[in-house]
This record gives C-alpha cells, structure tokens and sequence, in this order.
C-alpha cells in the first residue's frame, strides 16, 4: 500500500511538472512573438542611422575635397616659408654649438639670436597676413573676428551707432580697448584707407584736459604735431573738446555730440604653431 501511493504521488508530481514546463514554453513563444516587431523597428532605425552617417561622410568629402584646392597655394607658401625658418633654426642651433665655448662672441651671439628671432616673428607676421587676406577666421589671426589688424594693433569701427565721446570711450572699455589713438602718419593713412561712409565722423581717444590745459590721448600721451596739418593743429590749439576723424582729417567738436567711433587694442602675438 505504501509503494503504490509513493508512485501516485511521483506520477502526479511528473505531470504537474510537465504542465508548468509547457506553460512556460507558451509564454517565451508569445513574449518572443510580441517582441520581433520591436527588433525590427530597430533594425530599420539602424540601418537608416547608418545610412545618413554614410551620406553625412560623402559630403563632408566632397566639401573637403572643394575646399583643398584653394589652400593650395598657400599651403606651398607656408612650406617655403616653414623651410626658411627652419633653416634659420639649424643656423642659430650651428651659431650656438660654434660660440658655445667663447665668451669673447657672447655678446655678438646674443645679437644675432635676436635679430634672427625678430627676422623669424616678421616672416610669420607676414605668412599670417597672407592666411587672413584668405580666411579671414584663420587661427593665426591675432585680432578678434570682425575686427581690423594694421601693424600692432586691432581696430573696430562701429558704423552703425553713435553715442557721444563718453559713452564711445565706455563701450571700448568693455572690449578691453581704447578709442582710437594715431601715433604715425602710416597709421593716419590706413584709418583714411578704409572704405567707409564718406560722410561718417569717427570719435578719436584725443580731448581737452583742462587740468592741464592741453589735449591729451587717453593714456596721457600729448599728441604729436607733424600728425596734424596746419589747420588741424590751429584748431587743435583754439578750441576745447573732443577730436573725430572724417576723410582723413582730424576736426574738434563738442563731446556731448553723437556720432560714430573707432576703437583699437594691441594685436596678439602671431604664433608660429598657429600658422600650420
């Protein structure tokens, strides 16, 4: 009597067994039914990514390929010119392994070091104007976009606003400049060079201090008299104010009118790296 209820009960424990086991199977076979839609959206999602990222790429190749014939010229430019300063580089570095043990030549080395670094900081002034006239947005370019580089120093001319002379000088101030100051007649002509409005008035950093009863720059600087012509300079000395720049020439007027300005900063540093 025992065994045959030992053998019921492991009969029916079997197919209960054999039950859940099937139960199970049914329900992975609905879950996997129900999820290969979903992989085949995402297959689809996929493929189409890819696609747009395979179409993004012909572009991107096609643009590059554009836009590699115009650097050439200045690519050769910046080849010779890179050959030149390293050159001079193996020629200081031969200067330096020559006279390293003469202190007679100390002072003549030192100079020449100099020279040959000034010689090389002009080449690559020069090589960055070339990229500028080019790209204007090159990494070279010291001065920020929208601005103008002469020499050593950047200039912004605001056209289309006018403030009076207090207020211009602000506005530099926040841009971390100064109204304009000319310091050369080189200078004078560049401002007049530009192409501007004909009729357009630009403040100068140039006013009337009447503590010291003369017209300063904004650094404190007196202005120099072979910048001005006759009559500029008698209108300089027979009147008070704030000086503007019209036309290449430099007329006083009162500073609470509103017109135009010019700021400048000091250009950055052309880096060598930068050029490449």
């Amino acid at each position: 009597m025992s065994e045959e209820v030992t053998y019921t009960t492991l009969t029916f424990r079997d197919s209960v067994g054999a039950g859940n086991n099937q139960d199970r199977h049914n329900l992975r076979k609905r879950e996997y039914s129900a999820l290969a839609p979903i992989w085949r959206w995402a297959a689809l999602s996929l493929l189409t990514l890819c696609l747009m990222l395979l179409i993004g790429l012909v572009t991107l190749g096609v643009m590059f390929l554009q836009t590699s014939n115009e650097i050439n010229s200045d690519s050769e430019k910046l080849s010779r010119l890179q050959k030149t300063i390293h050159q001079r580089q193996d020629n200081l570095s031969q200067q330096l392994s020559n006279y390293r043990n003469l202190s007679t030549e100390e002072e003549f080395l030192k100079s020449q070091i100099s020279d040959l670094l000034k010689r090389q900081g002009q080449m690559a002034i020069r090589l960055c104007q070339e990229l500028v006239i080019h790209t204007s947005d090159h990494k070279c370019n010291p001065c920020p976009k929208m601005w103008q580089w002469y020499q050593n120093s950047c200039y912004s001319f605001a056209t289309n606003e006018e403030e009076t002379w207090t207020n211009s000088r602000k506005i530099c101030m926040n841009k971390n400049s100064t109204l304009v100051k000319i310091d050369s007649l080189e200078e004078k002509d560049f401002l007049k060079s530009q192409l501007l409005p004909q009729f357009f008035f630009f403040w100068l950093g140039l006013s009337w201090d009447p503590s010291s009863r003369s017209w300063l720059w904004e650094d404190g600087s007196i202005p120099s008299p072979s910048l001005f012509s006759t009559k500029e300079y008698a209108q300089i000395n027979g009147s008070k104010g704030c000086a503007y720049f019209q036309k290449g020439h430099i007329y006083i007027s009162r500073c609470s009118a509103e017109i135009s300005w010019i700021c400048e900063k000091t250009a950055a540093l052309v880096k060598i790296e930068d050029l490449v």
